[in-house]
Protein backbone atom coordinates (compact mmCIF):
# COMPACT_ATOMS: atom_id res chain seq x y z
CA UNK A 1 0.00 0.00 0.00
CA UNK A 2 2.80 2.43 0.86
CA UNK A 3 4.49 1.65 -2.45
CA UNK A 4 1.26 2.37 -4.30
CA UNK A 5 0.71 5.64 -2.45
CA UNK A 6 4.28 6.65 -3.26
CA UNK A 7 3.77 5.93 -6.97
CA UNK A 8 0.56 7.99 -6.94
CA UNK A 9 2.40 10.84 -5.24
CA UNK A 10 5.19 10.74 -7.85
CA UNK A 11 2.66 10.78 -10.70
CA UNK A 12 0.68 13.62 -9.11
CA UNK A 13 3.91 15.53 -8.49
CA UNK A 14 4.86 15.29 -12.15
CA UNK A 15 1.42 16.50 -13.22
CA UNK A 16 1.60 19.38 -10.73
CA UNK A 17 5.02 20.46 -12.02
CA UNK A 18 3.60 20.55 -15.54
CA UNK A 19 0.57 22.51 -14.32
CA UNK A 20 2.81 24.99 -12.52
CA UNK A 21 4.77 25.62 -15.71
CA UNK A 22 1.57 26.15 -17.69
CA UNK A 23 0.18 28.51 -15.05
CA UNK A 24 3.01 30.95 -15.78
CA UNK A 25 1.42 31.68 -19.15
CA UNK A 26 -1.29 34.37 -19.26
CA UNK A 27 -2.78 32.72 -22.33
CA UNK A 28 -2.98 29.31 -20.64
CA UNK A 29 -4.52 30.86 -17.51
CA UNK A 30 -7.26 32.40 -19.61
CA UNK A 31 -7.93 29.42 -21.88
CA UNK A 32 -6.84 25.82 -21.32
CA UNK A 33 -6.45 25.91 -17.54
CA UNK A 34 -9.78 27.66 -17.14
CA UNK A 35 -11.57 25.19 -19.42
CA UNK A 36 -9.98 22.19 -17.68
CA UNK A 37 -11.05 23.44 -14.22
CA UNK A 38 -7.61 22.65 -12.88
CA UNK A 39 -8.40 24.25 -9.53
CA UNK A 40 -10.55 21.27 -8.51
CA UNK A 41 -7.78 18.65 -8.26
CA UNK A 42 -5.37 21.36 -7.12
CA UNK A 43 -7.47 22.11 -4.04
CA UNK A 44 -7.51 18.42 -3.20
CA UNK A 45 -3.75 18.00 -3.61
CA UNK A 46 -2.93 21.11 -1.59
CA UNK A 47 -4.60 19.45 1.40
CA UNK A 48 -2.43 16.34 0.96
CA UNK A 49 -0.02 15.17 3.63
CA UNK A 50 2.78 14.72 1.07
CA UNK A 51 5.04 17.75 1.53
CA UNK A 52 6.24 17.86 -2.08
CA UNK A 53 2.67 17.95 -3.37
CA UNK A 54 1.70 20.77 -1.01
CA UNK A 55 4.75 22.79 -2.03
CA UNK A 56 4.09 22.51 -5.76
CA UNK A 57 0.31 22.95 -5.53
CA UNK A 58 0.65 26.03 -3.30
CA UNK A 59 3.22 27.45 -5.73
CA UNK A 60 0.76 26.91 -8.59
CA UNK A 61 -2.06 28.50 -6.59
CA UNK A 62 -0.05 31.75 -6.49
CA UNK A 63 -0.40 32.04 -10.27
CA UNK A 64 -4.09 31.10 -10.31
CA UNK A 65 -4.78 33.97 -7.88
CA UNK A 66 -3.08 36.66 -9.96
CA UNK A 67 -5.16 39.72 -10.79
CA UNK A 68 -5.54 38.80 -14.47
CA UNK A 69 -6.37 35.14 -13.84
CA UNK A 70 -10.07 34.30 -14.44
CA UNK A 71 -9.82 31.46 -11.92
CA UNK A 72 -9.25 33.98 -9.13
CA UNK A 73 -12.96 34.74 -8.74
CA UNK A 74 -13.83 31.04 -8.85
CA UNK A 75 -11.30 30.22 -6.13
CA UNK A 76 -12.75 32.99 -3.97
CA UNK A 77 -16.22 31.44 -3.98
CA UNK A 78 -17.30 30.68 -0.38
CA UNK A 79 -17.34 26.90 -0.86
CA UNK A 80 -13.59 26.89 -1.54
CA UNK A 81 -12.68 28.52 1.82
CA UNK A 82 -9.65 30.05 0.14
CA UNK A 83 -8.68 32.53 2.84
CA UNK A 84 -9.04 29.89 5.55
CA UNK A 85 -6.82 27.56 3.53
CA UNK A 86 -4.16 30.23 2.97
CA UNK A 87 -4.27 31.19 6.65
CA UNK A 88 -3.49 27.59 7.58
CA UNK A 89 -0.70 27.30 5.00
CA UNK A 90 0.86 30.59 6.15
CA UNK A 91 1.39 28.96 9.56
CA UNK A 92 2.93 25.78 8.13
CA UNK A 93 6.22 24.55 9.54
CA UNK A 94 7.70 24.34 6.04
CA UNK A 95 9.29 27.60 4.88
CA UNK A 96 8.47 27.17 1.18
CA UNK A 97 4.80 26.52 1.93
CA UNK A 98 4.65 29.62 4.18
CA UNK A 99 6.30 31.58 1.39
CA UNK A 100 3.81 30.37 -1.22
CA UNK A 101 0.83 31.07 1.05
CA UNK A 102 1.91 34.67 1.69
CA UNK A 103 2.71 35.10 -1.99
CA UNK A 104 -0.81 33.94 -2.88
CA UNK A 105 -2.39 36.31 -0.35
CA UNK A 106 -0.22 39.15 -1.61
CA UNK A 107 -1.48 38.44 -5.14
CA UNK A 108 -5.07 38.42 -3.87
CA UNK A 109 -4.61 41.80 -2.21
CA UNK A 110 -3.14 43.41 -5.33
CA UNK A 111 -5.72 45.82 -6.82
CA UNK A 112 -8.35 44.20 -4.59
CA UNK A 113 -11.57 46.08 -3.98
CA UNK A 114 -12.51 47.25 -0.49
CA UNK A 115 -14.68 44.20 0.19
CA UNK A 116 -11.90 41.74 -0.60
CA UNK A 117 -9.31 43.74 1.34
CA UNK A 118 -11.62 43.65 4.35
CA UNK A 119 -12.03 39.89 3.98
CA UNK A 120 -8.26 39.47 3.83
CA UNK A 121 -7.84 41.61 6.95
CA UNK A 122 -10.21 39.35 8.88
CA UNK A 123 -7.53 36.67 8.57
CA UNK A 124 -4.43 38.82 8.08
CA UNK A 125 -4.95 42.08 9.91
CA UNK A 126 -2.09 44.53 10.34
CA UNK A 127 -0.83 43.18 13.73
CA UNK A 128 -0.75 39.64 12.30
CA UNK A 129 1.31 40.78 9.32
CA UNK A 130 3.67 42.77 11.55
CA UNK A 131 4.18 39.71 13.75
CA UNK A 132 5.04 37.71 10.63
CA UNK A 133 7.60 40.31 9.60
CA UNK A 134 9.12 40.42 13.09
CA UNK A 135 9.20 36.66 13.64
CA UNK A 136 10.33 35.40 10.26
CA UNK A 137 13.97 34.39 9.99
CA UNK A 138 13.57 33.91 6.25
CA UNK A 139 14.05 37.09 4.21
CA UNK A 140 12.03 35.56 1.35
CA UNK A 141 8.99 35.12 3.58
CA UNK A 142 9.45 38.56 5.16
CA UNK A 143 9.46 40.17 1.72
CA UNK A 144 6.07 38.61 0.88
CA UNK A 145 4.63 39.78 4.21
CA UNK A 146 5.90 43.28 3.44
CA UNK A 147 4.39 43.00 -0.05
CA UNK A 148 1.03 42.02 1.45
CA UNK A 149 1.18 45.05 3.75
CA UNK A 150 1.95 47.27 0.76
CA UNK A 151 -1.04 45.95 -1.19
CA UNK A 152 -3.43 46.43 1.74
CA UNK A 153 -2.31 50.04 2.27
CA UNK A 154 -3.54 51.36 -1.04
CA UNK A 155 -6.46 53.72 -0.32
CA UNK A 156 -5.72 57.01 1.46
CA UNK A 157 -8.82 56.88 3.70
CA UNK A 158 -8.01 53.31 4.77
CA UNK A 159 -4.36 54.26 5.26
CA UNK A 160 -5.35 56.97 7.75
CA UNK A 161 -7.64 54.58 9.64
CA UNK A 162 -4.94 51.91 9.78
CA UNK A 163 -2.21 54.35 10.81
CA UNK A 164 -4.41 55.88 13.50
CA UNK A 165 -4.92 52.44 15.02
CA UNK A 166 -1.67 50.61 14.23
CA UNK A 167 0.74 53.37 13.21
CA UNK A 168 3.04 53.09 16.21
CA UNK A 169 3.49 49.33 15.85
CA UNK A 170 3.87 49.59 12.10
CA UNK A 171 6.64 52.18 12.33
CA UNK A 172 8.32 50.25 15.15
CA UNK A 173 8.55 47.23 12.85
CA UNK A 174 9.39 48.89 9.54
CA UNK A 175 11.87 51.65 10.43
CA UNK A 176 14.55 49.29 11.86
CA UNK A 177 14.30 47.17 8.70
CA UNK A 178 14.52 50.34 6.64
CA UNK A 179 17.81 51.09 8.39
CA UNK A 180 19.28 47.57 8.62
CA UNK A 181 17.49 45.32 6.11
CA UNK A 182 18.77 44.14 2.77
CA UNK A 183 18.43 46.51 -0.20
CA UNK A 184 15.51 44.44 -1.51
CA UNK A 185 13.74 44.73 1.84
CA UNK A 186 14.52 48.45 1.98
CA UNK A 187 13.01 49.03 -1.44
CA UNK A 188 9.83 47.13 -0.54
CA UNK A 189 9.49 49.02 2.74
CA UNK A 190 9.96 52.34 0.94
CA UNK A 191 7.11 51.27 -1.34
CA UNK A 192 4.98 50.67 1.75
CA UNK A 193 5.85 54.19 2.93
CA UNK A 194 4.90 55.61 -0.48
CA UNK A 195 1.41 54.22 0.10
CA UNK A 196 1.35 55.39 3.72
CA UNK A 197 2.33 58.90 2.64
CA UNK A 198 -0.87 59.11 0.57
CA UNK A 199 -2.88 59.50 3.79
CA UNK A 200 -3.37 62.93 5.39
CA UNK A 201 -3.04 61.85 9.03
CA UNK A 202 -0.30 59.42 8.01
CA UNK A 203 1.79 62.25 6.52
CA UNK A 204 1.95 63.96 9.90
CA UNK A 205 2.84 60.70 11.66
CA UNK A 206 5.75 60.19 9.28
CA UNK A 207 6.95 63.79 9.54
CA UNK A 208 7.09 63.45 13.32
CA UNK A 209 9.70 60.69 12.97
CA UNK A 210 13.13 62.25 12.47
CA UNK A 211 14.66 58.79 12.25
CA UNK A 212 12.44 58.06 9.25
CA UNK A 213 13.28 61.39 7.62
CA UNK A 214 17.00 60.83 8.20
CA UNK A 215 16.79 57.37 6.63
CA UNK A 216 14.90 58.87 3.67
CA UNK A 217 17.68 61.42 3.13
CA UNK A 218 20.21 58.60 3.17
CA UNK A 219 18.34 56.78 0.41
CA UNK A 220 18.35 59.92 -1.74
CA UNK A 221 22.16 59.74 -1.54
CA UNK A 222 22.27 55.98 -2.15
CA UNK A 223 24.08 54.46 -5.12
CA UNK A 224 21.13 52.14 -5.80
CA UNK A 225 18.84 54.02 -8.21
CA UNK A 226 15.81 51.93 -7.22
CA UNK A 227 16.16 53.13 -3.63
CA UNK A 228 16.66 56.72 -4.82
CA UNK A 229 13.50 56.56 -6.92
CA UNK A 230 11.45 55.06 -4.09
CA UNK A 231 12.69 57.67 -1.59
CA UNK A 232 11.98 60.48 -4.06
CA UNK A 233 8.46 59.19 -4.62
CA UNK A 234 7.92 59.16 -0.84
CA UNK A 235 8.82 62.84 -0.72
CA UNK A 236 6.49 63.60 -3.63
CA UNK A 237 3.57 62.07 -1.72
CA UNK A 238 4.54 64.01 1.39
CA UNK A 239 4.65 67.43 -0.30
CA UNK A 240 2.03 67.21 -3.07
CA UNK A 241 -0.88 68.42 -0.98
CA UNK A 242 -2.64 71.71 -0.41
CA UNK A 243 -3.61 71.12 3.23
CA UNK A 244 -2.62 73.62 5.92
CA UNK A 245 0.34 71.55 7.11
CA UNK A 246 1.89 71.21 3.66
CA UNK A 247 4.13 74.29 3.96
CA UNK A 248 5.36 73.06 7.36
CA UNK A 249 6.30 69.70 5.86
CA UNK A 250 8.12 71.40 3.00
CA UNK A 251 9.99 73.67 5.42
CA UNK A 252 11.14 70.75 7.55
CA UNK A 253 12.37 68.85 4.50
CA UNK A 254 14.32 71.94 3.44
CA UNK A 255 15.86 72.36 6.89
CA UNK A 256 16.88 68.68 7.06
CA UNK A 257 18.49 68.81 3.60
CA UNK A 258 16.07 66.80 1.46
CA UNK A 259 15.28 69.69 -0.87
CA UNK A 260 18.94 70.50 -1.46
CA UNK A 261 19.74 66.84 -2.06
CA UNK A 262 16.92 66.59 -4.63
CA UNK A 263 18.31 69.60 -6.46
CA UNK A 264 21.72 67.92 -6.64
CA UNK A 265 20.09 64.87 -8.29
CA UNK A 266 18.78 66.72 -11.35
CA UNK A 267 21.82 65.54 -13.31
CA UNK A 268 21.32 61.89 -12.34
CA UNK A 269 20.16 59.15 -14.71
CA UNK A 270 16.84 59.99 -16.40
CA UNK A 271 14.99 57.32 -14.42
CA UNK A 272 15.99 59.16 -11.23
CA UNK A 273 16.02 62.77 -12.43
CA UNK A 274 12.52 62.48 -13.91
CA UNK A 275 11.14 61.53 -10.48
CA UNK A 276 13.20 64.29 -8.87
CA UNK A 277 11.67 66.91 -11.18
CA UNK A 278 8.19 65.74 -10.18
CA UNK A 279 9.03 66.04 -6.49
CA UNK A 280 10.63 69.48 -6.80
CA UNK A 281 7.67 70.97 -8.62
CA UNK A 282 5.55 70.60 -5.46
CA UNK A 283 7.94 72.65 -3.32
CA UNK A 284 7.06 76.32 -2.98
Amino acid sequence: KQWYQRRVAITAGGALSCLHSLSRSVKQLRTSLLDAEVWKPLLQLIRNSELTLVRTSSRTLCNLLLDFSPTKEILLEPDNNMLELLTSLAQHSDEEIRLNALWAIMNLAYKANTELRNQIRIHFDIPVILDMINEQESERVRLKAIGLLRNLLCESAEVDNIMTTYGRGLLKTLIPLLENGSEEEQEQILCVFINIASGMIAKDLLMARDDWLTALLGFLKHTNSHLQIAATTCITHIVKSDDRSCSDRQSKLKVMGHFKQLQSMLSALPAVSDRVKIALQYFN
